[in-house]
């Protein structure tokens, strides 16, 4: 129904079963008639409706049982999910977004010789159905036993594009599924797949953000506030307790960026550190984080876990 009933003649070869799965759609491995290799992924029938339906059933029952403390802000959390899962149905969409993406890449005189982003088949894809360029690798967490050297730059190119993402380019990939980062070794290059989740940050959040983490990086707590209340992570009423937690893990977060030269994520319990704040957030907290909080910290989380599992 998407490509046409002729579909099988557009490839050349097409291989019926699946090389990857997942929750709304799979990734079938094809060949065009000029030799390209290429991956077809093809959502699965009516799972947009399907989302949704879900997301309104846990809505209705977190509502009725009242199991979640106020501080969780479920009905935000709903909101912005529902949106982002909407968009990542959106095949279109995300064809529209990897090859904005890909020409950020191949822009940045860095970045280009360290990372990849397929090419997209626009004439292959549809609002179900996204064609793109057939790249190797492995999930990034499996370079975990590779040289520290290798293990060192790659958590380097890991974060470079995520500071790019933030505060040059002002659209990140904000899903921080390992998967999406495939390491080659032959190259020693990352190539970057899946950008249903990717989003775009208006100029006035991302520099109050840059504020906010260049206070975190110089310990000042004053400003953390401020930058924090302006951006709306706080409300400027809310009891000792959840500011001091707020700006502690707001320092925590600003570690890696606290001095010039290399940062042991490994040894740094990051994780842990800032998840022992996470009572006190749910029970204090007054307003909801900004919505675009969501996928940025989302985005950096996933940066980090990732240093912190390549040690």
């Amino acid at each position: 129904n998407e490509l046409g009933p002729e579909w099988r003649s557009k490839f050349l070869e097409f291989d019926p079963i699946p090389i990857a799965a997942a929750s709304i759609g799979q990734v079938h491995k094809a060949k065009l008639f000029d030799g390209s290799a290429v991956a077809v992924k093809i959502q699965y029938p009516t799972v947009a409706d399907s989302i949704k339906s879900d997301l309104n059933n846990l809505k209705m029952l977190v509502t009725m049982t009242n199991i979640l403390p106020p501080g969780l802000f479920i009905d935000n959390i709903i909101a912005v999910a529902s949106e982002e899962l909407a968009a990542e149905c959106n095949y279109t969409v995300e064809a529209e977004s990897q090859m904005r993406y890909r020409q950020l890449i191949l822009d940045d005189q860095v970045l280009r010789k360290h990372t990849y982003v397929p090419k997209v088949y626009p004439e292959l894809s549809t609002n179900r159905v996204l064609t793109t360029e057939l790249v190797q690798g492995v999930s990034i967490d499996k370079a975990a036993n590779l040289p520290q050297a290798v293990r060192n730059a790659i958590a380097r190119t890991v974060l470079i594009v995520s500071i790019r993402e933030l505060f040059s380019w002002r659209f990140i990939q904000s899903d921080p599924n390992f998967a999406n980062f495939l390491y080659f070794d032959p190259q020693r290059t990352i190539n970057l797949i899946d950008f249903g989740a990717a989003r775009e940050y208006n100029k006035r959040f991302v520099d109050g953000y840059m504020r906010l983490v260049w206070a975190a990086a110089n310990e000042d707590r004053e400003t953390i506030l401020t930058v924090s209340r302006e951006l709306g992570f706080l409300t400027g009423d809310e009891t000792s307790d959840f500011v001091n937690a707020h700006v502690e893990a707001g320092l925590i977060v600003g570690e890696p960026f606290l001095k010039d030269g290399s940062f042991d994520f490994g040894s740094s319990h990051l994780t842990a550190r800032i998840g022992q704040y996470g009572g006190t957030f749910m029970k204090y907290r007054l307003t909801p984080p900004p919505t675009e909080a969501y996928s940025l910290h989302r985005k950096l989380a996933g940066a980090f876990l990732l240093c912190i599992r390549l040690k």
